[in-house]
This record gives structure tokens, sequence and C-alpha cells, in this order.
């Protein structure tokens, strides 16, 4: 078996041809994002929706905290009903997260509450 030896200036020839050659390679293409979950049963009313949504349904919070861009309403009857909101550059704060707890902490759901704040609201 004969091999083929390269001389110094055709092994530098042939190392840039390959690495200008791996340059033009694409690179593999991010696949595209998943789109959100959708809402808790329940939730429809409130999440993906800006703040005034839930102080026009359930009225006046017991807690209305901000850090910065992001904003916790919470409103509070038979159950404990936390909403969230988040800031993305250039649009207003929307609701992206909610939970719910019973007031002696055990976990429920959010649109449960949802409906029981609903029902316990004041009509005016």
């Amino acid at each position: 078996m004969m091999r083929m030896q390269l001389r110094p200036a055709q092994t530098l020839t042939t190392l840039l041809l390959t690495v200008l050659l791996a340059g033009c390679a694409t690179a593999p293409k991010a696949p595209p994002p998943l789109p959100p979950p959708p809402p808790p049963p329940g939730m429809e009313l409130l999440l993906g929706k800006p703040a005034e949504t839930a102080l026009v349904l359930l009225g006046t919070p017991k807690l209305d905290r901000r850090e910065g861009t992001a904003r916790q309403l919470q409103f509070a009857s038979g159950c404990v009903l936390d909403i969230f909101y988040y800031q993305k550059p250039g649009e207003p704060p929307l609701a992206t997260h909610a939970e719910a707890r019973l007031r002696d902490g055990r976990n429920f759901a959010a649109g449960d509450c949802l409906q029981m704040l609903l029902k316990a609201k004041p009509t005016s």
C-alpha cells in the first residue's frame, strides 16, 4: 500500500481550506419556543390580563406589593389568591401566575378560589 506524502505547503493549504469551509457550515436552528401552558381551569379571566382586570372583578386587594416591575395582588375571603404580574420590555405588566391556598395554608385550586372570591364579593 502506497502512502501519499504531503509537503508542508500542501498540508498548510489543506488545513486552511478545512478551517475556512468549516466556518461556512450553518449552525443548527434553535427549535421555536413552546407556547405558554394554558391557564389553570377557571383562571382564564385573570391570567394574561393586566392588574386592572382583577381589581374590577375582585375589588380592593388585601395586599398590593411591588418589587421592580413585578407586582403581586392578594385577595382573600374563604381562600387566599395571589396573582403575580410581570412585565416584558415594551409591554404592560400582565398576570403570568397565580397561587391559591385555604386560610389554614393547605393548597387550593386557583380557579376554585377565584370562583369563591367572585361569589363572596359584595355587589354594588
